[in-house]
């Protein structure tokens, strides 16, 4: 009876201890797992480039026999068609330039001859003395001097309205003056044709035809 006795205390030791034993087994298991779980995860190794390999020709072009240098010396050797010269534009005619138009020349004045003018009756102190002209005081002599004529020969290239003009520069005072044949005089005195002049002045009052 003390043998069964002590044989089952036996059992119930070693039935408790192995509880106790499985028991902490597991729990030492428990935490090894939640270990493993918190671990960072890995890092991803980076991927090694990818290169691009061509692929593979066909037997077909491995199997074609190379180019014949031959053939490329008879291409480069082959003349290429000349292009065409363009026609070369026909040079234009130069224009014919219009031959300018003679200008008149300024006539020539005559020696003044003042042995002739004398001889005519003219009291004339030097030439271009504009009052030998009937019609012309020492006024209207000043007044065509200032104005740009200052000669016989200049005084004969002007016209009536021209000489008009200058007139009416000088003001009221010359507006009953009369240029109809101041022209024609000093054309006959720029020639020396003072005997002329003077038939001619005879003819006239105050510069005006009778």
């Amino acid at each position: 009876m003390s043998h069964l006795l002590s044989t089952l205390s036996c059992c119930w030791f070693w039935l408790i201890a192995g509880v106790l034993i499985g028991w902490l087994l597991n729990r030492w298991l428990c935490r090894c797992c939640c270990k493993s779980n918190s671990a960072p995860p890995a890092t991803p190794q980076a991927s090694a480039p990818q290169t691009n390999t061509p692929p593979p020709q066909s037997s077909a072009l491995l199997d074609s026999p190379p180019p014949n240098n031959a053939t490329n010396a008879a291409i480069a050797a082959t003349p290429t068609a000349k292009a065409a010269p363009a026609k070369a534009a026909k040079p234009k005619a130069p224009a014919k330039a219009k031959p300018a138009a003679p200008k008149k020349a300024a006539p020539k004045a005559a020696s003044f001859d003042v042995a002739a003018a004398k001889a005519a009756g003219f009291a004339i102190k030097k030439a271009d003395d504009l009052t030998v002209i009937e019609g012309i005081g020492p006024k209207i002599n000043d007044l065509f001097k200032e104005n740009g004529v200052k000669t016989f020969a200049q005084l004969a290239q002007q016209t009536v309205p021209q000489m008009r003009a200058i007139l009416d520069k000088g003001g009221a005072r010359y507006r009953m003056a009369n240029p109809a044949t101041w022209a024609q005089q000093s054309a006959l005195a720029a020639d020396n044709k003072w005997a002329a002049l003077k038939t001619l002045q005879d003819e006239l009052s105050g510069g005006i035809k009778k």
